[in-house]
């Protein structure tokens, strides 16, 4: 009981003599308030918007400055033509002594004396009748066929009234009339009252 006692006695000490924290008192008028700040006053700031980028450099057209140069030919205008050699009167003329003489138009013409007929291939019956092949000859001073040569070729319609031409026929027919018209003979031409070698033409049916 008594030690019950002690312990009451410590606590009521404790209690009344325990330090108390004075607590300041502030007087409402010693307040100092902030400045009012109205919405009215404050000032939007708005970012700047960034400045457009600067526009892509031009690309310079070429500027032709080409210069026309006149090529200057350099030639020796003093040309001494005493010093050249003297030709003969007929140098250049492509006659020498006999060599023969092709006339385009003589005074007459050359007229056929030998006929040879070719060899007729086995033609197509769609095409008896209706070959036509125009030949030229060239003829010499003494009558005979040096050269021979097919011209046109000729294909006739049905009727004979159109015909269309052909780069080429086959079936031999080519080679046949040119032999043939190589065996032909002629009476020369005649110009001046000379015999002459010029061209002719004949045609051969089919």
């Amino acid at each position: 009981m008594y030690g019950l006692i002690v312990v009451m006695s410590t606590m009521i000490l404790l209690i009344k003599f325990w330090p108390v924290e004075e607590k300041s008192i502030v007087r409402i008028d010693e307040i100092v308030f902030q400045d009012e700040v109205l919405i009215d006053e404050i000032e939007i700031t708005r970012q700047q918007s960034a400045p457009p980028p600067p526009p892509r450099p031009q690309v310079p057209q070429p500027v032709p400055d080409d210069e026309i140069i006149e090529d200057e030919l350099e030639y020796e205008a003093d040309l001494d033509l005493v010093d050249f050699p003297d030709l003969p009167e007929d140098f250049g003329t492509g006659f020498e002594g006999d060599e023969r003489v092709i006339v385009s138009n003589p005074q007459l013409p050359p007229s056929v004396v030998r006929i040879v007929e070719p060899s007729v291939p086995d033609l197509p019956n769609e095409l008896r009748g209706r070959i036509e092949m125009v030949v030229n000859f060239l003829v010499n001073d003494d009558g005979t066929v040096e050269e021979a040569s097919i011209v046109e070729i000729r294909k006739y319609d049905e009727n004979r009234d159109d015909y269309e031409v052909l780069p080429f026929i086959q079936y031999g027919l080519m080679d046949a009339t040119l032999k043939a018209a190589l065996n032909w003979r002629f009476r020369a031409a005649r110009h001046d009252g000379i015999g002459v070698s010029t061209y002719t033409t004949a045609t051969f049916n089919y």
